[in-house]
């Protein structure tokens, strides 16, 4: 009874959403779509090719050539042409950690539009966590088969599994006090449709690998936060990817630091990057790369609690993408962060370990470990779908990255930690057609990733001045 009820909910919900949608993804029995002689950007080999033709048809690349004369016969007649002539066209971006709730602050998200900013802003993928897994089951289904024009969604389970005694003052998981708990919780959250089963801070050894077994053998993955147990453990234990970076530098740091700054609880770990002992962090960098535990650092969203001014200066021209209830309601209440803790008297402080991390962040790249690109963002400022991303990849360079690092950070790594390289990630043929076109080219300047002219989801092409147009004018 209760599998019924579910997907009679999951059906209602989509059949509300379809006359939403900005667009039905490409159908097989739609015309192909014929990319023009752009540039292309190939995070594969590092290189750019101008003057190359992409044809999408059915959602999927299916021919890539150099768009000269002698190719002329290979463009179906049919074809929908889109000129994209002295732009650049590289896979689309990801955001491997989006919060995607059906309420923020009291009011109800409206899901297909937020969806749409995603789009507006390149990401054309979303490891997703909402208020549990029931509302994302029906929007991935919805997306998947057309219904709402949005992002491929990932589901992340939530709220995260922890063991007691939890995140002191804040209550914000669910507890678990054995392994069996923990394995019953897990496969729980799997049953619902997560794919990814997240943990958050507190966690030892035995209930950790407890979850990670249980998650492997029902085919879905591990990733969260484990700051209590330590990103050499998590990783040795199989953690697939590591969220924010407060699990990397307990080792790290000489005991004064470590038991200093317990008033702002274990965000301590965002703020004391600049008294890291490289030397042993290398240790932990190369024990993640042993066991391929992939980072997801998370970088901009920490200016929430180190300079939450500088966030709405670098993002509010965009906040006005978002519902306007939504906004409203950020605007009455714009903490992001718990209220129990004060963060001010760390803030320069927190700044400076911000670039810090992203150098070290670099630094696991430059060794061979794998990065990829998520915002933390919720449905509501101070972030933006896109937006962040691309100012995470700023960050990322500014860290020591080349641009080229930073991309593949967006794209192809990030697919092949989801263990979707064959589908999304770089611009091949078979791959589903997700292109962000671009008026600069990115390999010679990482901030050309925010100058969009055009987005391709599945073989459907979305101008972003008309996108960001409709954005703007919906409730």
């Amino acid at each position: 009874m209760k599998r019924f009820l579910w997907f009679v909910f999951s059906f209602v919900c989509i059949a509300a959403w379809r006359d939403s949608a900005l667009a039905q993804a490409q159908k097989s029995s739609d015309p192909p779509v014929f990319l023009s002689g752009g540039t292309l950007v190939d995070v594969i080999r590092g290189e750019v090719y101008p003057d190359v033709g992409v044809l999408a048809q059915g959602g999927k690349i299916t021919e890539l050539f150099f768009d000269f004369p002698y190719n002329a016969a290979r463009i179906p007649a049919k074809a929908v042409r889109v000129d994209v002539k002295g732009k650049y066209i590289m896979p689309g971006m990801m955001d491997l950690h989006a919060h995607v709730q059906t309420g923020f602050k009291g009011v109800k998200v409206n899901l297909p539009h937020y969806m749409k900013i995603f789009m507006a802003g390149g990401v054309t993928t979303i490891r997703a966590m909402g208020s549990a897994e029931d509302n994302l089951v029906p929007l991935k289904h919805a997306i998947d088969t057309g219904a709402v024009a949005g992002p491929n969604v990932i589901i992340g389970s939530f709220p995260p599994i922890e063991q007691a005694p939890g995140f002191p003052r804040v209550e914000r998981t669910e507890m678990v006090n054995t392994a069996l708990e923990a394995r019953a919780l897990t496969r729980d959250h799997i049953f619902k449709g997560a794919e990814w089963v997240k943990f958050y801070n507190y966690i030892d050894r035995d209930v950790g690998a407890a979850v990670v077994d249980e998650a492997h053998k029902h085919g879905a993955k591990v990733f969260g936060h484990f700051t209590m147990l330590g990103a050499d453990d998590a990783a040795k234990i199989g953690v697939d990817s590591l969220e924010h970076t407060v699990s990397l530098i307990q080792k790290s740091l000489a005991y004064e630091d470590q038991i200093a700054m317990t008033d702002i609880g274990y965000y301590r770990y965002f703020v004391q990057w600049t008294k890291v002992n490289e030397k042993t962090l290398d240790e932990t960098f190369k024990t993640m790369i042993a066991h391929k535990t992939a980072l997801i650092p998370t970088l901009m969203i920490q200016y929430v609690g180190a300079d939450p001014d500088y966030l709405s200066k670098v993002s509010g021209e965009w906040f006005d993408l978002y519902q306007k209830d939504l906004f409203a309601a950020y605007q009455k209440d714009p903490l992001r962060v718990p209220a129990v803790y004060n963060f001010k008297a760390y803030g320069p402080q927190w700044k400076a370990s911000i670039l810090a991390q992203a150098k070290q962040v670099a630094r696991f790249v430059k060794m061979g470990g794998r990065v990829g690109t998520g915002s933390d963002l919720s449905p509501a400022p101070p972030l933006v779908p896109g937006l962040s991303i691309r100012q995470e990849l700023e960050l990322f360079v500014a860290g020591g990255m080349t641009p080229l690092e930073a991309i593949r950070s967006a794209t192809i790594v990030p697919a092949e930690i989801l263990g979707w390289e064959d589908r999304f990630g770089s611009i091949e043929i078979g791959k589903q057609a997700d292109i962000v076109v671009l008026n600069g080219n990115p390999l010679a300047d990482i901030k050309a990733v925010g100058n969009i002219d055009s987005v391709m989801v599945a073989g459907r092409v979305y101008k972003i001045n008309e996108l960001t147009a409709e954005l703007r004018k919906a409730p």
